[in-house]
């Protein structure tokens, strides 16, 4: 019998809620184990001391920052607590203090002074990720190009790795691992640890939805637990010791207020602020890509500026009660999101969780086994290791890499390698620099689009029959190329070497800048030196893109280089360009101006016809003068006749009106409107004159009446249309070619 409808729709979201909740306190318990050892790897240091001073910073860590990040985060599961990269460089300062001869830090004293100086660098880290945020600068964490960042986790994963080392082979933290402190080395220990991570592994392969982390500890405890009652106690190592228990306050800087802690501070300042540094970097950039990753999951958008904002003050409460630096745990995040809903109830039962685990579990923690939480950290290790890098590798292996790949790879091995031999703050200087030198390469790779010359990218400039003759001869002096992207100062050295590369009988270079996007100072002055040195090797540039007003020809003035050199080779467009490239050429051999005049028997329609057929056709024609912009006829009206330009120049426009672009131009000697005359129909755009101009018009009655009078004569015209189509239609696809190539 199925139960009844629930009524009461308060009942219902109460249970809702207390499962979410539910949810909250089993990833709790299984994230228990991570953040244990995570506060054991932050102040391993200390030794025997690392687990009571660790766990204590561990547990500060998600319940009082963790509480501000809970309340303050917009991302969708706002879960905050130690990660592995950042406790890792937290160590790094720890042990530096550790190794200062004037501190003792097997003391209660030394112990408390040290916590308080590194927590002075949490609290630092939160004031800059503030910074940050009130600077705008959280949305430049999804510009940082992924080999650096595959290259940093790598580098972290393999400390951890090596950190761990020592205490999976049942020896003493920081124990180097030569051949005689490797002759030390615990078997059984190493069992344990292996075992633990080897559970993990299995389960989170074979049973994804169990809180594997948690059942392995369990698993290792037990082992470790039967080992010691079999009387091998010594050879698998002590277990965490006694934990201290009570309320998270606030009183972890109170030891600064001693002068001995003062000086301590003052002592290594510099490595407290420099490692601030790089904490409030990789926290910012590790927790603003996590909240990304939560973005997707739970459609929702979080505000990077807040986001930092939030992340700073929970490390400024962190920091107060001698956190671990804080991020937005991803893993955690992720199992919070109950794929239909979010909010901050999930979250706050995994803090509560963790209150009371610290409050009353303390006994219990305080006899987990330290290989075991070694075993732990192994598997995080492996998780940390790239997916990215790993695909990289198996396709290298595979014989199947790129040279881009490949360079990849020699980024994230030098990244990796710098992490590990020269600390984090070098590898993010180095992994900046990096950026930097990929950003310029590929820029400088995409500024180039296209190259071509003018015989597969003509004008749209249409010549009479002996300027298009001469022209099929010498557009291959024409080199086109066309940009796209930035021309700054990473891109223009791309382009200086492709001009080194030009043919000796180039005679003019056009460059297509209608794809451009910027120019700086760097470009432009490259532009004016090709203005220069093109034409002592006697070449013209052309730039087609550039006017005086429009957004380059403005940057190029306010750079000083757009002097009368450069404003004689730029127009609007890059058609514009290539036609004056072409009647460079057409002068070079002393062709006369398209647009002055030429005998009606030299254009198109007319050529190949002897004197007395010209005159036979003259008479049949109509002549029309045309003013600049009048219109031989307009989009939409009949088309029932062809014009035979003899002067000035025609273009057909779009049906904008003679303001409109610019589809093909006309010069004395041409012939246009043929189509609508052979098709019918109506005319498709517009023809204006561009200056003054003489058409004459021969519409399809007269072509009728010649025809019959003349059937040979009539023959021959419609042979001349007919070249005259072809020519345009080869012309055309050689453009199309090289706009493909």
């Amino acid at each position: 019998m199925n139960p009844p409808p629930t009524t009461n729709g308060g009942q219902a979201k109460s249970f809702l809620d207390w499962r979410r909740a539910g949810r909250g306190v089993l990833t709790a318990l299984s994230g228990l184990a991570v953040v244990l050892t995570l506060g054991l790897l932050a102040y391993s240091a200390l030794g025997s001391a690392a687990g009571s001073v660790g766990i204590s910073a561990a547990f500060a860590t998600v319940v009082a920052g963790g509480l501000v990040y809970a309340l303050l985060g917009t991302a969708a599961s706002p879960a905050g607590g130690p990660s592995s990269a950042t406790a890792l460089i937290l160590a790094g300062l720890v042990a530096t203090l550790a190794r200062d001869p004037l501190l003792d830090p097997t003391s209660p004293q030394g112990v408390l002074a040290l916590v308080a100086v590194a927590s002075s660098s949490v609290l630092l880290m939160g004031l800059l990720q503030m910074g940050m945020g009130l600077a705008g600068l959280g949305r430049l964490a999804r510009y940082v190009p992924q080999p650096v960042l595959a290259g940093f986790t790598n580098g972290v994963a393999l400390l951890i790795l090596v950190s761990q080392l020592p205490t999976l082979l049942g020896l003493q933290p920081g124990s180097s691992m030569d051949w005689r402190t490797l002759s030390q080395a615990q078997p059984l220990a190493l069992l344990v640890g292996l075992t633990t991570a080897g559970v993990a592994l299995l389960l989170a392969w074979k049973q994804p939805r169990m809180p594997a982390s948690l059942l392995a500890m369990a698993a290792g405890t037990a082992l470790y637990a039967a080992l010691s009652a079999g009387g091998w106690a010594a050879a698998v190592g002590p277990t965490v010791g006694v934990l201290p228990q009570g309320l998270v306050l606030p009183l972890a800087l109170a030891p600064l207020a001693d002068g001995a802690t003062q000086a301590l501070l003052l002592r290594h300042l510099p490595a407290v602020v420099s490692t601030a540094a790089v904490l409030a970097l990789i926290g910012a950039l590790e927790s603003l890509l996590a909240a990304l990753a939560t973005d997707q999951l739970a459609h929702t958008r979080h505000n990077p500026k807040r986001e930092l904002l939030s992340l700073g003050l929970a490390n400024l409460a962190g920091g107060l009660c001698g956190g671990l630096p804080l991020v937005l745990m991803r893993l955690n995040a992720v199992k919070l999101i109950d794929g239909r809903a979010t909010g901050r109830g999930p979250v706050l039962a995994w803090l509560g969780s963790f209150a009371l685990m610290f409050l009353w579990g303390g006994p219990l923690l305080a006899l987990l086994p330290k290989v075991v939480l070694a075993g732990i950290m192994l598997t995080i290790a492996l998780a940390l290791v790239d997916r990215w890098t790993r695909q990289l590798l198996r396709q290298s292996a595979s014989g199947g890499s790129s040279a881009d790949q490949r360079l990849s790879l020699a980024v994230v091995a030098v990244v990796c390698i710098t992490t590990m031999t020269l600390g984090f703050l070098a590898a993010v200087a180095v992994g900046m620099l990096l950026a930097v030198v990929i950003f310029m390469r590929s820029m400088s790779r995409s500024l180039l689009r296209s190259r071509s010359s003018g015989v597969t990218r003509p004008s749209r400039r249409v010549y009479g029959p002996s300027q298009e003759a001469q022209l099929r001869q010498s557009r291959q002096r024409i080199v086109v190329l066309e940009l796209e992207g930035a021309l700054f100062f990473g891109s223009a050295e791309r382009l200086a070497r492709e001009a080194e590369t030009l043919p000796e009988d180039c005679a003019c270079l056009v460059l297509d800048l209608e794809r451009v996007s910027t120019i700086d100072e760097t470009g432009a002055v490259l532009l004016q030196q090709f203005s220069v040195r093109l034409p002592q090797r006697g070449m013209a540039l052309m730039l087609g893109g550039v006017t005086a007003d429009n957004p380059h020809g403005s940057r190029l003035r306010a750079y000083g280089v757009f002097d009368d050199t450069l404003r004689a080779a730029a127009w609007p467009d890059t058609d514009r360009a290539l036609e004056a490239a072409e009647r460079a050429l057409l002068a070079a051999v002393g062709e006369p101006e398209p647009c002055q005049a030429l005998p009606l028997a030299q254009t198109s329609l007319l050529r190949d016809l002897g004197a007395d057929q010209v005159a036979r056709v003259s008479a049949h024609l109509r002549r029309r003068d045309l003013a600049p912009g009048e219109a031989v006829f307009r989009a939409g009206e009949p088309g029932h006749s062809v014009y035979a330009l003899t002067l000035g120049s025609v273009s057909i426009v779009d049906a904008a009106g003679s303001g409109g672009s610019r589809l093909v131009s006309f010069s004395a000697g041409a012939m246009f409107g043929e189509m609508a005359l052979l098709a019918g129909g109506t005319r498709s755009a517009n023809a204006v004159a561009d200056c003054p101009a003489v058409v004459h018009e021969l519409d399809a009655r007269a072509l009728r009446e010649m025809n019959q009078a003349d059937p040979a004569l009539g023959e021959h015209l419609m042979r001349n249309i007919a070249l005259h189509l072809a020519e345009r239609l080869r012309n055309a696809t050689s453009a199309a070619q090289g706009a493909q190539r």
